[in-house]
């Protein structure tokens, strides 16, 4: 039973196309996006980089959150979204995971990372801020969903490395660490 047990689990990962370890590292001042695409094989297709643009939704989670006043310490779940002033956010392809790093009147910094798969992804973070780099929390994407990640401060430059994609049960709030 046990080999039987490995076996599916084999199956499963296998099932699995896109492997967002094979995502490069992707560094972004305010304004740049990333978008990174997965070919029919799940293949990790050239990152293409593009000015940043912001979506209704983006404008009202940014005024959102740069209204709420910041934790004191580091989340251990994200507040998941919901639709804002009767808007929802737009869809992200399933073979796409896009990144937005924007400026809030360069007092704040939202990044905005979109989910395509049916799996969430983690990652890793780096941000410089005041010429000083060092880690930063962040959250589990949730499977086609985008997440927003928020700092009351402005931000020179973030870099996102270490990408997993993992399953995912709907009832689960996305973690955070």
């Amino acid at each position: 039973m046990p080999l039987l047990r490995l076996l599916a689990l084999a199956a499963a990962l296998l099932a699995f196309p896109a492997a967002a370890r094979d995502i490069p590292n992707i560094r972004l001042a305010p304004g740049e996006s990333v978008t990174v695409r997965f070919d029919d094989g799940g293949r990790v297709g050239e990152p293409s980089r593009e000015r940043a643009k912001w979506t209704r939704y983006d404008v009202l989670a940014a005024r959102e959150l740069a209204g709420m006043t910041p934790p004191q310490d580091a989340m251990p779940e994200g507040i998941p979204l919901r639709e804002l002033d009767g808007v929802k956010p737009e869809p992200i392809p399933a073979d796409e995971v896009r990144v937005r790093f924007m400026s809030i009147g360069d007092k704040h910094a939202l990044l905005v990372v979109e989910n395509g798969q049916g799996r969430g992804l983690r990652y890793r973070a780096r941000m410089t801020a005041g010429g000083v780099t060092k880690p930063t929390d962040v959250c589990i994407v949730l499977p086609r969903r985008p997440s927003y990640e928020h700092w009351p401060y402005r931000i020179e430059r973030i870099e996102l490395s270490d990408f997993e994609f993992i399953p995912w049960n709907a009832d689960r709030l996305p973690t955070c660490d």
